[in-house]
């Protein structure tokens, strides 16, 4: 059986939005294009991850989940 492997470039966080004043910097409509990009490129890397078949159902690790901290169940009631 042949696993198939991605190569991903890891970069650099953006910069918050926020200035030092706290309040939101300018941003030039170039440097908006630029963000939205990264982060589309970003989520189209993460779209071609592949499903293994070999992968448990969303059930059952659904439920490990919760069951490692029932004192604060994440999906309770979506298995």
């Amino acid at each position: 059986m042949s696993t198939n492997t991605l190569d991903l470039e890891s970069g650099s966080l953006p910069a918050s939005c926020l200035g030092p004043d706290g309040k939101f910097r300018q941003e030039s409509d170039q440097a908006r294009r630029v963000r939205l990009e990264s982060a589309r490129k970003r989520l189209r890397e993460i779209a071609e991850i592949p499903n293994d078949p070999n992968d448990p159902p969303d059930e059952e690790w659904m439920r490990g989940i919760d069951e490692m901290r029932p004192h604060r169940p994440l999906f309770k009631g979506s298995y």
